[in-house]
């Protein structure tokens, strides 16, 4: 997996060499369901009524807080699974779509704290009821998937519409694009793509 991010004042990404992460003990699934009428339609798509966040939002509290985002199948459920509960990657090719947002608490020690939300692939965030403001304003940054095996158009349609409105309401936000599946590519498929993505 290749990570890149943004630098001050710019949302050009940068490439770097993926961090470390720190291990998870705790997750809660919210229990209503996603309806599949709330597709984006490209960059902010006019979706149906999603369901309101109020839930979510009455949560929030001092942890800092991170946003998966990406397509559907893009892989950000099993980056999780593999790096916050230790699922063997292999076992990843098992997991269900995601179809509700998911917050995991992360902590290893008393000083290391935030909250990872991983947000289904199909959701239309700039739907009024999404609550854009809110969750963007919450959060201190976003973690943007692509499948380097997938068609990723599509992908960086999602990625420029998701900085604006991120940006629009929390220019402090930072952001992170991590190009999936590339394990099995070669050094030169690695920096075509890295080069494709970036000058997209």
């Amino acid at each position: 997996m290749m990570n890149t991010g943004n630098s001050a004042g710019s949302t050009r990404p940068v490439y770097s060499e993926l961090g470390n992460f720190i291990s998870t003990r705790y997750q809660e699934n919210y229990d209503y369901e996603l309806s599949q009428s709330t597709v984006a339609t490209g960059s902010c798509g006019v979706g149906s009524r999603l369901p309101i966040l109020q839930n979510m939002l009455n949560q929030i509290d001092e942890k800092p807080k991170i946003l998966l985002m990406g397509l559907r199948r893009s892989g950000k459920s099993s980056i999780q699974r593999v790096v916050f509960h230790k699922m063997a990657p292999n076992e990843t090719l098992f997991l269900e779509s995601t179809h509700k947002i998911e917050k995991n608490d992360v902590s290893e020690c008393s000083f290391i704290k935030f909250q990872i939300w991983d947000f289904p692939g199909h959701i239309d965030f700039c739907d009024e009821t999404f609550q854009s403001e809110a969750i963007f304003l919450a959060s201190c940054a976003i973690i943007f998937i692509i499948d380097a095996q997938d068609d990723y158009h599509e992908a960086l349609t999602r990625l420029h519409a998701t900085l604006e409105s991120a940006f629009r309401f929390n220019m402090s936000i930072k952001f992170e694009v991590f190009i999936h599946k590339v394990d099995c590519l070669s050094d030169d498929q690695k920096m075509d793509i890295q080069r494709d993505i970036t000058h997209m």
